[in-house]
């Protein structure tokens, strides 16, 4: 599978917004804009055009930068980048970047920042939560509109999981958990 990877730099465009898949998957979405700056003919540093990108951080990645981003905070996000194309009214046709975050860090060339490690998070919370029920595996549906919740734990017996009912191998990889 070929895919693109892209590391952007720039400055956040407005407060990242938090949302949730259909499935219950959390994830915030911002804007990033990046502007080159370039020397002139006459070695003056001038900025160069500016590039939008929408970004997409899920999970943990995604609750980790809505608590820590803001407007115009500069910041550095490495993912994989898609370009969406849609028709607009006109019958015309645009199209825009969008990084799927990998990693998203503030960018420390002209400032500092204080790392405060997040608490436990819903899928660490649901591994201990299976482990002390005698489970020892925990699964991560893949996102198909369904409603069935990501780290629902399996019974490792049976293969079902807590609320009842097996899933397929399209529907559900199976990550073990530390019991």
């Amino acid at each position: 599978m070929n895919e693109t990877v892209i590391t952007v730099c720039g400055r956040v465009v407005a407060d990242p917004e938090h949302r949730s898949t259909k499935a219950g998957t959390q994830f915030t979405t911002f804007r990033v804009a990046s502007t080159v700056r370039r020397r002139n003919r006459e070695g003056v540093f001038v900025d160069g055009p500016t590039s939008f990108y929408n970004v997409a951080a899920y999970r943990s990645v995604g609750m980790n930068s809505h608590t820590s981003l803001r407007k115009g905070d500069p910041v550095v996000v490495y993912g994989r980048l898609t370009i969406n194309t849609w028709q607009r009214v006109d019958e015309s046709w645009g199209s825009s970047p969008e990084v799927e975050a990998i990693t998203v860090g503030h960018d420390l060339t002209f400032g500092t920042t204080e790392y405060a490690k997040a608490g436990r998070g819903a899928a660490d919370a649901a591994a201990q939560e299976a482990s002390q029920h005698g489970y020892t595996m925990m699964t991560d549906r893949i996102e198909s509109g369904d409603g069935q919740r990501w780290g629902a734990p399996v019974d490792a017996s049976s293969g079902e999981d807590a609320e009842g009912g097996a899933g397929t191998a399209e529907e559900v990889a199976e990550v073990s958990v530390p019991v």
